[in-house]
């Protein structure tokens, strides 16, 4: 299992504009030791390159585009709070 210093975890969380405290880097080293280690079993997972190719879609079996009978826009806008235009009004998120 791979560990890392303190010094190290301090040096990844100033490269991640992270701050945290003296008592805080035991835990993050931990956290981060099991993250690495979970990270290394997959790198480490034996893969069946025939099960994959088999899981392949190929295009062709993908359904063709088609646009479906709807609504007219004046029904649709009809439950709407609030219409202009022919379009939905919301309030504002963003300044």
């Amino acid at each position: 299992m791979i560990s890392f210093s303190k010094q190290e975890i301090q040096r990844l969380a100033t490269l991640s504009a992270l701050n945290f405290k003296e008592e805080e880097l035991d835990s993050f080293a931990k956290e981060f030791e099991s993250i690495v280690g979970f990270v290394q079993k997959i790198v480490d997972a034996k893969i069946d390159e025939k099960k994959l190719e088999e899981r392949t879609v190929e295009f062709d079996d993908l359904r063709e585009d088609s646009a479906e009978e709807s609504l007219p826009q004046s029904e649709v806008l009809l439950n709407s709070p609030k219409s202009k235009s022919g379009s939905f009004c919301v309030p504002k998120m963003m300044e």
